[in-house]
Formats: C-alpha cells, structure tokens, sequence
C-alpha cells in the first residue's frame, strides 16, 4: 500500500525499518543488507529522508550511522500510517496463506503477538512449505528479529496436544491470533477437560 503512496520501494522500506527501530541506529551497507537493497539507492533515499527531517546521521569510527529523528513533527504521523499499513498487508498474507492446500491451522504468535512462545507461526497439515516461502519472507520484513516459524504435521500436532507438550502448551497460554483452525472442532469431541488450553474452553 505505501509503495503505492510513496512511488518508492526503496523509500518504502526504509521508513518502515526505522519506524519498527526507532531506537537503533545502523550504517549503510547493514541497511543494503537487511533490506536487500542496491548501495546507490539506499544512499539517494537515506540522504532524502534526512533532508526532510525524518532520519539523523553521525559518524563513528569512520562509519556514517542513520537513525530515527524522534522530534521530528510528522514521525506520530508517519509510524502510525506505517503501522496500519503492516497490519493491513499482514491481514492480506494471512488471508491468502489460509488459502494453500492441505492447510489445519495457521495460527501467529512469538513476535507477532508479544509472546514469549519459541515460534511466531505455527503451521500445521500436509502442506507444500515452499508456498509458505514468500509469504513468510514478506512478514519477516521489518522484524527486529528473525522470523521463526515450525511446520507440524496434523499427526504429530494432535499426539503434542494429547501429552500436553510445553511446546504447544506455551503457544495456547499466551498471546496469539488464529488465522485458521479446521481442528478444535474435531477435538471438542473428546472431552475438553483433557487439555488445558483456553483456546478449547468457552467463555462461561
């Protein structure tokens, strides 16, 4: 949505990165890197977003260092316009995510959600992993950390919950989002006192 705004990926990219780490700072070739872009075009936008007012730059050591312009008048604005649009374009991932073949349940959790959980998404049913690739690569952007997510086949998924796993038990007792989820109707036929998850228990 913002490339559509901006006429820019690379500018795109940047205000995002410095929008989810408004608290760092990084040097040019780290940015390249990280945002998988051409030196010469990252030089041009960095140099136009700190003429504008929204980045800073130092020097350390010999290395030119950008950051956040945490005063500037329209940062508010702008995080916020950035936010909705990630949230928007992952409600978009997720939408079409639901949709690949094979697919039990899809649930984000981890960093996604503020969890302390060891994966951010969990993915489970006879599924090609390469159609997940670039919907996860594409969420990953602008993480300040790795994405991490774990595949687990519908067998495996149900004898962890029966056993109740510390795996699977810290994803259900923290913070998620269930983007699709064709099982717990199945396992309400057994008997829900069995497992101990809130995802199982209806609001009384």
């Amino acid at each position: 949505m913002l490339e559509q705004i901006l006429s820019s990926v690379a500018r795109t990219k940047i205000l995002k990165f410095f929008c989810v780490h408004s608290q760092e700072k990084f040097f040019v070739r780290e940015l390249a890197r990280r945002l998988n872009l051409q030196l010469n075009s990252i030089r041009r936008e960095l140099a136009n977003l700190e003429k504008f007012g929204f980045l800073k730059s130092e020097e350390d050591a010999g290395k030119k260092y950008y950051h956040t312009n945490l005063e500037f008048s329209l940062f508010t604005e702008i995080k916020n316009l950035v936010f909705k649009s990630l949230a928007l374009e992952e409600m978009a991932i997720a939408d079409k995510m639901s949709k690949v073949p094979g697919l039990k349940l899809l649930l984000f959790t981890g960093i996604l959600t503020e969890s302390p959980a060891v994966t951010d998404v969990l993915i489970v049913g006879k599924v090609n992993k390469a159609k997940f690739d670039k919907y996860l690569k594409k969420i990953a952007e602008g993480l300040p950390e790795d994405l991490r997510y774990t595949f687990l086949p519908l067998k495996e998924y149900l004898y962890r919950l029966d056993i109740t796993d510390k795996f699977i038990y810290d994803i259900w007792a923290n913070p998620y989002v269930i983007v699709v989820d064709k099982i717990s109707e199945s396992i309400k036929q057994k008997r829900l006192e069995d497992y101990q998850f809130k995802h199982f228990k209806k609001d009384k």
